[in-house]
């Protein structure tokens, strides 16, 4: 069976979760959508480890910032690449996702394009990808 990247998406709009499924399953990727930043951490504690994560900037409860931080100071969890995601165009939002450990940042609404290029670079590093 041919190897696929995990990835985690948390984003309280069905619709972008539904979206951004669609783009990456065409392509070598299994895709885990969650609604919230509670949801994504017990799929991060509880699933076989994610190649990558999609985050919203504002979601319910513990906010995209605060879910990174979470992240990032998980010992498994900690070099995983995230990608932030936001509705509003604004260089502070991007530069706090930055500061709180994002990769990278696409406003919505992103190209098909620009949201494979910029899984695609943050897979190219030292990661494996997992087989299902």
């Amino acid at each position: 069976m041919a190897q696929s990247w995990r990835v985690l998406v948390a984003d309280d709009d069905p619709e972008i979760c539904m979206l951004i499924n669609t783009i990456l399953k065409s392509g070598p990727y299994l895709v885990t959508t969650c609604h919230d930043a509670e949801s994504a951490l017990v799929h991060l504690q509880r699933d076989t480890p994610f190649d990558i994560i999609i985050c919203d900037f504002m979601l319910p409860g513990i906010s995209g910032i605060d879910l990174i931080t979470q992240i990032r100071t998980n010992r498994t969890t900690s070099t995983t690449p995230i990608v932030m995601i936001s509705g509003h165009n604004n260089y502070a939002m991007d530069a706090r996702a930055k500061s709180a450990g994002a990769n990278a940042f696409l406003n919505k609404p992103f190209t098909l394009s620009q949201l494979r290029t910029t899984v695609s670079s943050l897979l190219q590093g030292p990661l494996i990808p997992t087989a299902p």
